[in-house]
């Protein structure tokens, strides 16, 4: 039997939602990877100044009632398993076999600020799903060797443009979400009082 060839996406998940899944279900169907860790960050080092509004057990929750019922997708505890903040690069050399780093686009224009950077997308090639054609401009800015494994990984992605900070703000003001993030997610938050 062939090593799984795994997909590493980290994030918030600040909550995990629609568009996160349709990301993951869309990669695995390209046959890009065979299965997909969904991995909670801690605390990202480039969102220092903004943690997470909600604590690291429940964004983990989530993804286990969201992730439930998507084959080939699976919570990974990794990174909120250890003390904040969280890098990439360590999780990474945790796991065996062929591993490939999945982020959206808007991730992958600040690559530059990642630690280890270079080594990171040598040891796990990045995946970057596209949603509206990757900005030439932003993608100049990058230094030219990561600049070349961005433009390697670029996968279109229909487009489903879905924010958990949006659905952070209309939880605060009360107004339906049930369109943004599945039902079990929904109910898991409003049982907890998370936002």
């Amino acid at each position: 039997m062939t090593a799984k060839r795994i997909g590493l996406y980290g994030g918030s998940f600040d909550p995990v939602h629609l568009g996160h899944i349709n990301l993951a279900v869309r990669i695995l169907e390209k046959g890009l990877v065979d299965k997909i860790l969904f991995c909670p960050a801690h605390v990202s080092p480039t969102k220092g100044e903004t943690p997470p509004a909600a604590e690291p057990k429940h964004r983990m929750n989530m993804l286990q009632l969201a992730l439930e019922d998507v084959p080939g997708c699976d919570p990974y505890d990794g990174e909120i398993s250890r003390p904040p903040p969280s890098y990439t690069i360590d999780t990474i050399q945790e796991l065996s076999g062929e591993v490939r780093l999945i982020v959206a686009e808007d991730t992958a224009y600040g690559f530059n600020q990642w630690k280890e950077i270079d080594q990171l997308l040598g040891m796990a090639p990045p995946i970057i799903g596209v949603r509206h054609g990757f900005n030439k401009e932003k993608l100049n800015a990058l230094p030219k060797k990561i600049k070349l494994k961005v433009e390697a990984g670029l996968v279109e992605i229909p487009a489903m443009d879905i924010s958990s900070t949006e659905i952070r703000e209309r939880l605060t003001k009360r107004l339906y979400c049930g369109h943004l993030l599945q039902g079990k997610v929904l109910d898991y938050i409003h049982q907890n009082t998370i936002y």
